[in-house]
């Protein structure tokens, strides 16, 4: 198959996967097959998903988590390009056209777009702040920018079949930041990465049963699985060569881990021993503490400026109108 296969990881989601859906049928390159992976749902998320029918398909796994669902889906894909979706996010209706286009033109093996956090409803999106990577990619070398202060969604991005192949897929082991080791693998790996514009991933925040939800449980969850992420991506990188460690944005972000572990309810002292002796003899820790506060400062300055809030690796912009005409189109 020479098309897209879209491949969506559901876990009780019957309630917002229609919306989901509905924006990919409507896309102006279709898909040749999309691809529900329901993790073991309670609810009727397969049935949900199973009515939509052709070009949908439903396939039934005991819940294993969003990256053993990835794979599974990608196992039983066909697409010469790959769009791994969310549940419950949307895409403007030329997303698969836009990137499609641009994979061919180039050879690139991963088009990367811009995407914007915001509260949906069936007929309204608001969005939380400026578009992230309406400009492009960051500037800097693209290993270096997502281990210091970047990070990517997979569902602003189409892949190649063959480079999804080359690295195996997402880790199972991390059931967080999962997505950022799938990516950082492929970039080790030699992935060429290319920004297409003029497209647009509404990424949903109202929604409680993310993962980045507010509650203690979750918020402890994530600290761990991020702190076994900084160590994995270590691994992975002096495995090529490379040292993050000698980055101070990765130093930094494993002092901000020891932190955040410090304040969960787990028990990782394992972990915050080994993220300790990533950063504690290579700076004094007051610097890793006035770094966070020039951040926030820094930070809160861009988003009076420009009324968004993120690191300049994440290149924010304003909508354009065919961006705008988008929106309107997909909640008309």
């Amino acid at each position: 198959m020479s098309g897209i296969s879209v491949i969506i990881p559901a876990y009780n989601r019957e309630k917002l996967l229609p919306q989901t859906l509905e924006s990919l049928l409507r896309q102006t390159f279709p898909a040749e097959e999309i691809i529900v992976v329901d993790d073991g749902s309670t609810d009727r998320t397969a049935t949900v998903a199973e009515s939509f029918g052709k070009p949908v398909r439903v396939i039934h796994q005991k819940n294993s988590g969003p990256a053993a669902a990835r794979n599974r889906g990608f196992l039983e894909s066909r697409g010469e390009f790959i769009h791994f979706f969310d549940s419950d996010d949307l895409a403007l209706p030329n997303k698969h056209e836009v990137q499609v286009k641009i994979l061919r033109e180039s050879g690139a093996d991963i088009a990367y777009g811009p995407w914007i956090k915001g509260c949906m409803s069936d007929s309204s999106f608001v969005p939380e702040n400026q578009i992230l990577q309406q400009r492009g990619l960051p500037k800097d070398n693209l290993i270096k920018a997502l281990l210091t202060n970047w990070s990517i969604v997979p569902h602003a991005c189409l892949f190649r079949r063959t480079i999804v192949e080359k690295i195996g897929g997402f880790p199972k082991e991390l059931f967080v930041a999962e997505d950022q080791l799938m990516f950082l693998r492929c970039l080790l790996a030699g992935a060429w990465v290319i920004h297409s514009p003029h497209t647009l991933e509404l990424y949903r925040t109202n929604d409680p049963g993310k993962i980045t939800a507010s509650n203690a449980a979750a918020k402890s969850r994530h600290a761990r699985e991020w702190a076994r992420f900084l160590l994995m991506a270590r691994d992975e990188c002096l495995s090529h060569g490379i040292d993050p460690k000698s980055w101070f944005g990765f130093r930094s972000r494993a002092w901000q881990a020891v932190n955040d572990l410090e304040k969960s309810s787990l028990d990782c002292s394992d972990l915050i021993e080994s993220l300790a002796s990533l950063y504690d003899q290579s700076n004094p820790l007051i610097g890793y503490a006035f770094n966070r506060l020039f951040q926030q400062k820094r930070d809160g300055l861009v988003q009076r400026i420009t009324g968004g809030r993120a690191h300049p690796y994440f290149r924010i912009g304003k909508l354009t109108e065919v961006q705008r005409d988008g929106i309107t189109e997909l909640f008309s």
